[in-house]
């Protein structure tokens, strides 16, 4: 439980309260934490939290200026002949670097499927946990994250560093991100979830510099602490080998542009080597990418400063009114982190994943009254605190607020044009606000239909159903009615 819940509670509805008789133990199952919201959403009473102000859109400092081209190109020399030295290997591509600075991977022969074209080994892998060995040293902050972006300016600067030839090759700017660009940039995000998620990252970055120890802020400015944040950001993988969040950063590997379907990697433990393998064809010249992630242009945008012209994966976020009282509030809070004030912004795509089932089982949780929130506690909650189903006709009612929170969340993305440029920045805006409003239409197509469906109990009516309908949301939550229907 958060230790500043009582803090949160004044804050939000203006009581003061000590919660500590009513949270249950650290690692109780969901449904204490619907429980302990009862009786304290109760003590507050009948009143309405107030939503904080948002604040200005105020970009981060951008760190030196970048280097010139050639530099550039001398940089990933350096860092590949430094690579090569430390034992990594490739074969059948090189490391072109453009006009502009940027590098690629492409090609240097046919290249089939299933051919092993990077192997790196682990001693040349920057991990968050592992900086204390380093010149600089580990900063000793609570999050790895955080302590890495903070080491790496840090070691930069540091002439005797074993990381110095990584490093100077790193872009000195990564101007693209959003949160590095100006109000007059954003306001082409404006409306969107991606805008959401970027004034987050912002707001977050800030946060962090402000909560270093004063000798560690004194080393690293804004502008050192936010490149570094950038960095781990969009360079950062999963740390080969483990299965906790662990963030590294991978030399040469993180040449690669992104792309799905063109490679995948492995890693193995023993002869500790993470390995970058071919899944397709290739001809002399091609440009071979990684995939970065599964990435919706939404997310791209923000978190590498790009978008994909036909991209498959699409998300958009659902727009939910704050609470209509403070239990509800209290619980959302408790169980998903959610504020206690103001509206929430649940990420989802056309798919029933977990994402969307969070987002259904906070349309639920609003809907619900004493009753059902008695019941819900008694059945037991999913593992992530997920309500289940209490019934056709609080679905109907739970599908109602999902139709509000899309609607909202479409009123706020078509109340800003879309960019008309057509440089990068311009498109990738207008990619995103046409791929977020395709998710919330979809959306809105299964939450304001014929819903006689959800008093069907018959499997195999409503798997038919399903078959009848194209591929997509609709046809998924008519499948997962038929299997818990059977």
């Amino acid at each position: 439980m958060p230790r500043t819940l009582d803090a949160r509670l004044a804050e939000a509805f203006g009581v003061e309260l000590a919660t500590a008789a009513w949270l249950p133990v650290a690692d109780a199952e969901p449904e204490a934490l619907l429980r302990a919201a009862e009786a304290i959403g109760g003590a507050v009473g009948v009143r309405r939290a107030i939503a904080p102000a948002s604040a200005p859109w105020v970009a981060l400092p951008l760190r030196g200026a970048a280097p010139a081209p050639e530099n550039r190109r001398a940089a990933i020399a350096r860092l590949l002949a430094w690579a090569a030295a430390g034992g990594a290997r490739w074969d059948g591509i090189e490391f072109p670097v453009d006009a502009e600075g940027n590098a690629s991977v492409r090609a240097t022969r046919a290249l089939a499927p299933g051919e092993q074209i990077v192997a790196l080994p682990r001693h040349l892998m920057v991990f968050d946990t592992e900086l204390a060995a380093s010149t600089t040293g580990d900063p000793g902050l609570a999050h790895p994250r955080d302590a890495l972006a903070a080491w790496l300016p840090l070691e930069a600067r540091a002439p005797g560093s074993r990381w110095r030839i990584f490093l100077d090759a790193l872009p000195a700017q990564l101007a693209e991100l959003p949160m590095f660009r100006t109000a007059t940039d954003l306001a082409a995000l404006a409306g969107t979830t991606a805008y959401a998620i970027a004034d987050a990252d912002n707001r977050d970055v800030r946060d962090a510099y402000a909560a270093l120890p004063a000798a560690l802020g004194a080393r690293v400015s804004l502008a050192d602490f936010a490149w570094g944040c950038a960095i781990v950001k969009s360079r950062g993988y999963h740390a080969p080998g483990t299965l906790e969040h662990r963030v590294a950063l991978l030399p040469v590997v993180e040449l690669f542009n992104h792309r799905p379907g063109d490679t995948t990697w492995t890693y193995d433990p023993a002869d500790r080597l993470y390995a970058v393998i071919t899944e397709r064809a290739f001809a002399i010249g091609d440009e071979v990418c990684c995939a970065y992630a599964d990435c919706s242009d939404t997310r791209l945008l923000v978190q590498f400063g790009f978008t994909l012209a036909d991209n498959p994966l699409a998300e958009a976020g659902l727009l939910f009114e704050p609470a209509a009282d403070p239990i509800t509030a209290v619980a959302a809070h408790l169980l998903w982190e959610l504020p206690l004030a103001g509206p929430a912004r649940l990420r989802v795509g056309c798919v029933l994943d977990q994402r969307f089932v969070h987002a259904l089982s906070l349309a639920r949780l609003h809907v619900a009254g004493p009753v059902e929130r008695a019941r819900a506690a008694e059945q037991g909650l999913a593992a992530y605190g997920e309500m289940p189903w209490l019934g056709a006709a609080l679905e109907e009612r739970a599908l109602g607020v999902i139709a509000v929170a899309a609607r909202r969340a479409l009123a706020e993305v078509d109340a800003h044009p879309a960019p008309g440029g057509r440089d990068p920045w311009a498109q990738g805006c207008a990619r995103v606000r046409a791929a977020e409003r395709a998710v919330l239409a979809q959306i809105l197509e299964l939450a304001t239909g014929d819903l006689a469906f959800l008093h069907w109990r018959d499997p195999a009516r409503l798997r038919a159903a399903a078959e009848a309908r194209p591929e997509g949301l609709h046809r998924q939550y008519l499948l997962a009615l038929a299997d818990s229907a059977g």
